[in-house]
């Protein structure tokens, strides 16, 4: 493992993007990222869809040296699943 998550990740509904290649007023998801390393940093961006947001946020900070955790990644499930399993009943 690599450690405690040291970031967060939002992606919302954003109802216009004042984004200067897009008119104003055209729906999208806004994604917004903090993360900690050597310091305290803030990005964030706007997309056309809620996966896009998702993996254009996770792109930034993979550029930035951040591993992105996610329970959706087959790595990581299998080792919940397998923490889950060892874990004593009761």
């Amino acid at each position: 493992m690599h450690g405690l998550k040291n970031y967060n990740l939002v992606v919302e509904p954003w109802p216009g993007n004042p984004g200067p290649l897009r008119p104003v007023g055209r729906p999208g998801y806004r994604w917004r990222v903090t993360w900690e390393l050597n310091g305290e940093f803030y990005a964030e961006g706007f997309e056309d869809t809620h996966s896009t947001a998702r993996a254009a946020a996770e792109a930034y900070l993979s550029k930035q040296g951040i591993k992105v955790m996610s329970a959706y990644r087959p790595a990581l499930r299998a080792i919940a699943e397998k923490a889950r399993a060892e874990k004593p009943a009761g």
